[in-house]
C-alpha cells in the first residue's frame, strides 16, 4: 500500500466545485488531499479489495462528538465499503471550513473479501489514519499514522451495528 498526503492547493482541479456550492476555493484551501494504491503480485480476483473508511469528529477539548462510517454517495446503501475493485485506488479531499474547531480524523482501512461475491464478510489487511485540525476556519494537517490490529477490533462493534448484513472478521484470511 502507498499512502499520499498533501496539502490541497488548488480545490478547483481536486474537483469541489462539483460537490459544494456555493463555492469559495480560498475556504477550501489547506485542507488535506489523501491518495492510496495497492500494490500487490496477486492476480485477477485475488486482487479485488476494498477500503473502508471511518471518520471521527472531537471538539476543540478533544472529546468524540460523532463516529460514523463513511459510504461512497453511489455506493450501495447497506455497504460500509468507500470503494471495491480490482486494485482499487483510495482518494478523498475534504473540506469543512464551517465547521466548529476541532479535529476531523479518519481510519481507513485496506479490506478483502475473502470469498469475493459469495458472502458479505470483510477482513481488514492494513489501515492508516489522517486527517485535519480545524482552526478558526484554517486546518492544519494531521501526519499519515499506521493503524494497528487492535484500532481495527475496537472499531467492530460500530461496524457491526450501522452494518448488520455484513460480517467484520477479526482476522485477515
Amino acid at each position: 500500500m502507498l499512502v499520499a498526503s498533501s496539502t490541497n492547493d488548488d480545490p478547483v482541479a481536486i474537483g469541489h466545485p462539483l460537490v459544494a456550492a456555493p463555492f469559495d476555493p480560498e475556504a477550501f484551501r489547506g485542507f488535506p488531499v489523501v491518495r492510496a494504491s495497492v500494490e500487490y503480485e496477486g492476480a485477477g480476483l485475488f486482487a479485488v479489495m476494498g477500503w473502508v473508511q471511518v471518520i471521527r469528529h472531537f471538539d476543540e477539548h478533544g472529546g468524540e462528538v460523532d463516529l460514523a462510517v463513511d459510504r461512497f454517495p453511489l455506493g450501495a446503501e447497506d455497504s460500509p465499503l468507500y470503494t471495491y475493485g480490482y486494485l482499487p485506488t483510495f482518494f478523498d479531499a475534504p473540506a469543512n471550513p464551517d465547521d466548529p474547531d476541532g479535529v476531523w480524523r479518519a481510519d481507513t482501512w485496506l479490506v478483502v473479501v475473502p470469498d469475493i461475491v459469495r458472502t458479505r464478510r470483510i477482513a481488514a489487511v492494513t489501515g492508516f489514519g489522517w486527517g485535519y485540525r480545524l482552526r478558526s476556519g484554517r486546518p492544519e494537517l494531521l501526519p499519515l499514522t499506521r493503524l494497528s490490529r487492535s484500532e481495527w477490533l475496537a472499531l467492530l462493534p460500530r461496524l457491526r451495528v450501522e452494518h448488520p448484513r455484513w460480517a467484520f472478521l477479526e482476522d485477515a484470511p
